[in-house]
């Protein structure tokens, strides 16, 4: 009884850490938007070559997902998570350094590939060390982190840009980084891996394969990306050629969309646990569906917009949250692989949705792309019927 408040202050510190190293991962990705045209003049590239940055950075991540997973399952998490911060916190503070466009692209991608050896097994983690309703909550606090990234980011770098330099961007994500680095380091125990005997690199692919549950929950994670991917890609655009928004009355209502989805990520984990699981993932996404039907049918007048898009974040936060509580159980044995597996299908529905999304709107309009959207969430609820419950904790 006496070590009770010991461990429950040492789990308080564990979520700190984790939610700075999720939230500084996040940072790192959208920072970068406002610095372009500072970095395009510093490197005298145009401004889709300095964008590269972006790209490469999210190819690293999902490509290193894939490689990683495998591996994560056989070492401690501990020993992972502070070998994949190392790498990032270096990738991030040589980014401040970089002289030239080879360079910068080389700093970009150390820090993508440190982010996809940290991020699943920070989810892998969460997992294993906390249990029943806790896991709810904790994985909806720390996956809020990537909705406040994605809030504020942005307005963090345009800050910076103005303020000082663009160099100093990536020195405070690093220094951000480098505290969430101590924290971890000092607060995570050491946990040995269940999977303790030296196996087939490849043959962890085919555990996963073969573990119910876990193929149909990959496919709900890519549909259910590709929907929302497709349709928040483009809003800005839609923002700008409906309202002839300025970038700075734009950057607005993303901060409202972003700090609405934080709020419910946040509580998704209470809010979670009194619906369950799995009912909580097939309701938010039906309400998803019917938001961006709404949005594409009634989006031309603003007044209706903008609650329509508060809603949607706050059905996405929580919708995810559920989504990501259930996936971590599906394979405990092989977790970093699920978790790796899972992450590298995000990137992949973001991908096929944003290129979908490219065409559409030119050719059809951001109305059909909405419905376009929603067909895609609606699969990912079908698909959920596809999936075994094997407890109550995910009734």
């Amino acid at each position: 009884m006496t070590n009770q408040p010991t461990k429950s202050v040492t789990n308080i510190w564990i979520i700190i850490g984790l939610f700075l190293a999720v939230f500084v991962t996040g940072v790192d990705s959208f920072i970068i938007s406002p610095l372009l045209p500072a970095l395009g003049h510093y490197f005298d590239a145009s401004i889709p070559q300095v964008s590269l940055g972006v790209t490469i950075y999210a190819i690293c991540y999902a490509l290193g997902c894939l490689f990683w997973g495998p591996l994560g399952d056989r070492f401690p998490k501990k020993k992972l998570i502070t070998i994949g911060m190392s790498i990032f916190l270096i990738g991030t503070f040589l980014c401040g350094f970089a002289t030239g466009l080879a360079t910068f692209y080389l700093f970009r991608a150390i820090a993508g590939i440190g982010a996809s050896l940290l991020v699943p097994n920070i989810w892998a983690f969460i997992g294993a060390h906390f249990k029943g309703q806790q896991l709810g909550i904790v994985m909806g606090i720390t996956i809020s982190a990537l909705s406040l990234s994605i809030a504020i980011g942005v307005p963090i770098g345009t800050l910076i840009s103005q303020l000082v330099n663009w160099h100093m961007a990536f020195w405070g994500s690093g220094f951000l980084a480098l505290v969430a680095f101590v924290v971890i380091l000092v607060t995570i125990p050491s946990e040995a891996p269940i999977q303790t005997e030296r196996v087939n690199y490849f043959a962890n692919f085919i555990k996963v394969q073969r573990t119910p549950n876990a193929v149909a929950s990959l496919l709900t994670t890519f549909l259910w990306m590709f929907g929302f991917y497709l349709v928040y890609t483009f809003l800005g655009t839609f923002l700008t050629n409906q309202y002839h928004f300025n970038t700075a009355a734009t950057g607005v209502i993303f901060i409202v969309y972003g700090l609405s989805n934080f709020a419910a990520s946040f509580i998704g984990g209470f809010v979670n646990n009194r619906l369950g699981i799995m009912n909580s993932i097939r309701f938010n996404g039906l309400a998803s569906v019917l938001i961006i039907v709404m949005i594409g049918g009634l989006g031309t007048k603003l007044a209706v917009l903008i609650p329509l898009l508060v809603l949607l974040a706050l059905f996405q936060g929580l919708g995810v949250s559920a989504l990501n509580t259930f996936i971590v159980n599906v394979a405990p044995a092989n977790r970093s692989s699920m978790m790796s597996f899972n992450n590298a299908c995000l990137y992949l529905g973001l991908t096929v949705g944003s290129f979908t999304g490219g065409f559409t709107y030119a050719s059809y309009g951001f109305n059909t792309l909405c419905l376009i959207a929603a067909s895609g969430l609606m699969l990912a609820i079908l698909n959920t019927f596809r999936l075994r419950l094997k407890s109550t904790e995910t009734r």
